[in-house]
């Protein structure tokens, strides 16, 4: 079966619009004629013609291969073969309720991505990440932190010796594979402080040394706390995350300089805050576990996050409630709590 569409056509060899209709054979073969003479002045077979743009109000131009043009005189009019992503598109902008449903829903689908597919997805990519990333990542960081906000410690030969001597302590009394894990020490101007890198190097800082020098207990608890991070890939899961997050926030906003790139920082800067705060809760919870396999009383870990926070309950109780979002731990405050109920647990 044909029929006819009626329009104008633009050959490539000009720009004279010449009166013409189009027939559309049963095998789907376009053969344009002229309006008034009926002379055949273009034929194309379907893989010789593709279809312009879908705009609400607007004629579809029949593209030929050789770049020539047929414009249809109903602006209504969509050829039978147009693609069905056109078609969607289309709809989509005539369909106002769509367009709102649309509005609503990508944002939902976004959300999901973000705090729980991807999350999921990259906590099971990490641990059939080789070892070489770890060592790589670690000896990078750390590179970086000793040019930048780090320099050489100023503790005492008897003094770290002491630390070292409750570092072996954990493993001499646990089945930890002391192998996996180094310990070091660094000066840091911004106080306190402990930290794990993903190869299993634990870094405390001279600061966190002094304020906890007569609490070898609080500095076994912060120790263990630490190798927590590194038994459960800690850093490893927030850098698989972090890249997924970048690059889904990348594709949804393309290639949109400064405030693009802005945005797109700090939205993984805020996932990387809510991913930390579930960390340190599982870095807790490892560190009281082997608190009571070591004797100690769990209030240990609790007691030492008090001391180097250096802010009483009421102040603590108000900032927390303000930044809570933006905090990279939980709460303090219910960390030392946790502590303190731990020890009315069963041992496990």
């Amino acid at each position: 079966m044909t029929h006819s569409v009626s329009g104008s056509f633009v050959s490539s060899l000009g720009s004279e619009i010449t009166p013409a209709k189009v027939e559309i054979r049963a095998d789907g073969d376009f053969v344009v004629r002229h309006k008034d003479t009926g002379e055949t002045i273009q034929q194309a077979s379907p893989e010789q013609v593709s279809y312009g743009d879908v705009l609400p109000g607007l004629e579809v131009d029949l593209l030929f291969f050789d770049g020539s043009r047929f414009t249809p005189d109903d602006a209504k009019y969509r050829w039978p073969k147009q693609s069905a992503s056109q078609s969607l598109l289309h709809g989509l902008e005539t369909r106002w309720l769509s367009v709102v449903v649309a509005t609503v829903v990508l944002p939902l689908v976004l959300w999901v991505l973000a705090y729980r597919v991807l999350p999921q997805a990259a906590d099971l990519t990490a641990p059939y990440l080789p070892d070489w990333v770890s060592v790589q990542m670690s000896e990078q960081t750390l590179t970086v932190l000793d040019k930048t906000a780090l320099s050489s410690t100023q503790l005492s030969e008897s003094e770290q010796q002491q630390v070292r001597q409750l570092w072996q302590h954990i493993f001499d009394n646990s089945t930890l594979d002391q192998s996996q894990y180094t310990l070091l020490f660094r000066d840091f101007s911004l106080g306190a402080n402990a930290f794990a890198l993903p190869d299993g190097t634990v870094v405390l800082t001279d600061d966190f040394v002094n304020e906890l020098k007569d609490d070898p207990e609080g500095i076994i608890a912060v120790m263990l706390h630490e190798i927590g991070h590194v038994k459960h890939q800690h850093s490893l899961k927030l850098a698989t995350r972090a890249t997924a997050a970048g690059v889904m926030f990348a594709l949804v906003l393309g290639d949109i300089e400064g405030a693009g790139e802005t945005i797109i920082g700090t939205a993984t800067s805020l996932l990387q805050s809510a991913f930390s705060r579930e960390m340190e809760t599982q870095a807790d919870t490892f560190a009281l576990r082997y608190l009571k396999r070591l004797g100690i009383e769990t209030e240990a870990l609790g007691r030492a996050l008090a001391t180097i926070t250096h802010i009483d309950e009421g102040d603590a109780r108000e900032f927390e409630n303000f930044y809570q979002y933006f905090s990279s731990h939980p709460k303090t405050l219910d960390r030392i709590e946790n502590s303190k109920q731990a020890d009315q647990q069963p041992r496990d």
